[in-house]
């Protein structure tokens, strides 16, 4: 499994991703495409916090396999064929 990512890390993650800061001052990222998706950034303490619309979204995630196709678990869902 990965290591952990530090929170200074996470931050160039999502910038990397499109990600960014609400204003030139801030240290609250956004979505780009909707800003109340947001994490608040703690240069002191290299933590984040994260909005609760961010948390909700989250929950809805389901996370892949490396190497699965995004369709694996919509594939792993079908019925399979019982033998008789």
């Amino acid at each position: 499994m990965a290591d952990k990512l530090t929170a200074k890390q996470q931050i160039q993650a999502m910038l990397d991703r499109g990600w960014l800061w609400r204003d030139a001052y801030s240290d609250v990222l956004v979505h780009p495409h909707d800003y109340t998706l947001s994490v608040s950034y703690d240069r002191e303490a290299d933590t984040l916090t994260f909005s609760p619309e961010l948390l909700k979204a989250l929950e809805l995630v389901i996370p892949t396999p490396a190497g699965r196709n995004p369709r694996y678990w919509r594939d792993e869902q079908k019925a399979k064929p019982t033998k008789r």
